[in-house]
C-alpha cells in the first residue's frame, strides 16, 4: 500500500548522494522491533554530505530508531532491509523495516523503522558518528587494553568503575592523541608522507588522506592493508586520475563491495569500461537501484536499464 496523506517534509539527502545536511522530516514513532535479519536482500543507502548533516541523521533520526531516505524506492510496505549509511568512504549497516512508502513526488522515498540496537550496537552507531578515530583504536591501544584485562582476569576482579574525573581525563587524553596524530602527519616530508602511506594505521592513513589527497592517492591504494571504505572514499573523488579508477576496477574484491560500486559509478570520470565492468559486478537488486539514483551519470542510468533489458 503506497501512504499518499503523511506530511513528509523533504529531507535533503538522496540514496547515492552527497547532498546538502538533512532536514527536518516528519517521520512515524519508531515501530518495536526487536529482531531482523541482517544482510537482508533489500539495501537502501543513504549518503550523508558532511558531519553535521551526519550529526543531525543521528540526533533527530537514527537515535529515535528510525529514518527517511528521499527518493529511495525498489521496496514495499513490511519488508525487512538494511540502511547503509555511508560518509566520506565509510559506511555503517542497520537493520530496519520498511514503514511507508511515497511513490510520488514531493517526498518521494521510504520510511524506516530501525531494529532495536543493543549496548555495543548503540556503541558501534556512535562511533561511525563521531568518526575514524572512535571507531579505530591504535594498535598500541587495543594492546594496552587486552593486557589491562588479562591482569584483571588474573586477579579475579571485577574492573572498578572509572569516576566522572577519571572519565573527563580519558576523553582530554584521546582529544590529546587525535591532535597529536594530525601535528605529526602535517609535519611530515613528501617522502615520509609516502612511505606513512605505504604501511600506516588506519588512523594515519585517514588523516594522510584528508591532508594531502592526490599526492598520496596511489600509494593507499597500493597498500595491501587498505579498506574498501577507505577505497570508496578516494574512488568517489571527482578528481581521481582515470589510471587509478581503472586500478581500483580492476581489484575483484574491492569491486565486490558495494560502497566501492556506488563510488565508481558516481565519479564522472569513470569510463565506459569501468562502468560496465561495476554493473556486471553488482547484484540484480542493486542493479534495479542504478536507475533510480539521479546522483549517477546519465550515461550510467541508461547502461543499467540497457543491463536489466537483457
Amino acid at each position: 500500500m503506497v501512504e499518499k496523506d503523511r506530511d513528509l517534509t523533504s529531507p535533503s539527502l538522496e540514496p547515492g548522494t552527497e547532498g546538502p545536511p538533512l532536514t527536518s522530516t516528519t517521520l512515524p514513532p519508531s515501530t518495536a522491533i526487536t529482531s531482523l535479519p541482517v544482510n537482508s536482500s533489500a539495501v537502501v543507502p543513504l549518503v550523508v554530505a558532511d558531519a553535521a548533516a551526519l550529526r543531525k541523521l543521528f540526533d533527530e533520526h537514527l537515535s529515535k530508531g528510525r529514518a527517511f531516505v528521499l527518493g529511495a524506492s525498489g521496496v514495499t510496505e513490511r519488508q525487512a532491509c538494511d540502511l547503509v549509511v555511508e560518509f566520506e568512504g565509510r559506511a555503517h549497516r542497520l537493520a530496519a523495516e520498511v514503514v511507508f512508502v511515497r511513490a510520488e513526488d514531493p517526498g518521494r522515498g521510504v520510511g524506516l523503522a530501525l531494529a532495536k540496537l543493543d549496548a555495543n550496537g548503540q556503541a558501534a552507531l556512535r562511533a561511525f558518528v563521531e568518526g575514524p578515530a572512535a571507531e579505530a583504536p591504535t594498535a598500541e591501544e587495543s594492546s594496552g587494553a587486552c593486557e589491562s584485562e588479562t591482569e584483571t582476569a588474573a586477579e579475579g576482579e571485577p574492573a572498578p568503575e572509572a569516576t566522572e574525573g577519571e572519565a573527563e581525563g580519558e576523553a582530554a587524553v584521546g582529544e590529546a592523541r587525535i591532535e597529536s596524530l594530525h601535528d605529526r602527519v602535517r609535519s611530515l616530508t613528501g617522502a615520509e608522507q609516502l612511505k606513512l602511506a605505504a604501511a600506516g594505521t588506519l588512523a594515519e592513513r585517514t588523516t594522510l588522506e584528508r591532508l594531502y589527497g592526490p599526492t598520496v592517492w596511489e600509494t593507499l591504494l597500493r597498500n595491501p592493508r587498505i579498506t574498501p571504505p577507505e577505497v570508496a572514499r578516494i574512488a568517489r573523488k571527482g578528481s581521481l586520475p582515470r589510471p587509478l579508477i581503472e586500478l581500483v576496477a580492476s581489484n575483484s574484491p574491492w569491486l565486490a563491495s558495494g560502497e566501492v560500486q556506488r563510488a565508481l559509478l558516481s565519479n564522472p570520470r569513470s569510463s565506459s569500461t569501468v562502468v560496465l565492468k561495476v554493473l556486471s559486478a553488482m547484484s540484480r537488486h542493486d542493479l534495479m537501484l542504478v536507475p533510480q539514483q539521479t546522483a549517477y551519470p546519465e550515461t550510467v542510468r541508461q547502461a543499467a536499464k540497457k543491463r536489466l533489458g537483457r
